[in-house]
């Protein structure tokens, strides 16, 4: 799978260290995912072949329910805890469209944010277009608390106001962890105008995409930003951290 140099998903480790990009794609390092994220790209599986109608009149627990998937190296067999989780964000999904008289959700949207960088492009779970209102609605699979203001977010966001919004427009950034524990609750939404999200985007992640692409990037130590980064294995910076410690 693809994956783009300004990915959002990592967006918030490379807007804090911008070496990051460069260190992954000079060092070749590969792209690496473990169980968890293994496990999430089948739920997403699961939730994108129900909300395509995909299932020819089955259930999911008909036709997932202790079968075996190869996934990134992994054999992933579905549970019904996994099935549970689709079926959350799935119903959410109904039920938004339905309130916000959305004639057509987009599942597994493309955007690009070229406005900001051409290598800043990503994949949106759900769009929803409503009168006045967009809602970039994310799955997120395990268990790790994940805050819908996020920068991932921000980006699907700005990539929908782009394409289908205008500067009316109020955006909501939803966030859908069934297996996850926040004191919010499983469901999780932030909202922010048009405006301030493209200052946002002007302000703060334009600079911040634009110094990863410098000719000696900066490469800052992070205890969160360095634990999730694919690159660490083969950062100085990281490694001369840890022997401090």
């Amino acid at each position: 799978m693809a994956h783009a140099k300004l990915s959002p998903s990592a967006a918030k480790i490379w807007m804090g260290c911008p070496g990051m990009p460069q260190l992954l794609s000079s060092m070749n390092v590969e792209y690496k995912v473990g169980i968890p994220a293994a496990t999430g790209t089948l739920v997403h599986e699961m939730v994108e072949t129900l909300l395509k109608g995909r299932l020819n009149n089955l259930t999911l627990e008909e036709y997932y329910l202790d079968s075996t998937h190869h996934i990134d190296d992994f054999d992933i067999t579905v549970d019904q805890e996994m099935i549970d989780c689709a079926h959350v964000y799935v119903d959410y999904i109904k039920k938004r469209s339905e309130e916000l008289n959305v004639k057509r959700p987009l599942i597994e949207e493309r955007v690009n944010m070229v406005e900001i960088h051409d290598q800043l492009w990503g994949t949106a779970d759900a769009i929803l277009i409503g009168e006045n209102i967009i809602e970039v609605v994310d799955l997120k699979a395990g268990k790790w608390a994940v805050e819908p203001d996020s920068p991932q977010l921000k980006i699907y966001a700005l990539g929908a106001l782009s394409r289908y919004g205008n500067a009316e427009c109020t955006v909501q950034m939803t966030i859908v962890q069934p297996r996850g524990w926040h004191k919010d609750g499983i469901i999780r939404s932030y909202s922010i105008s048009a405006a301030n999200l493209v200052d946002w985007a002007y302000e703060t992640l334009k600079p911040a995409a634009e110094a990863c692409f410098e000719e000696i990037p900066t490469y800052n130590y992070s205890k969160d930003g360095c634990r999730w980064c694919n690159a660490k294995e083969v950062c100085e910076t990281y490694k001369l951290n840890q022997m401090e410690k």
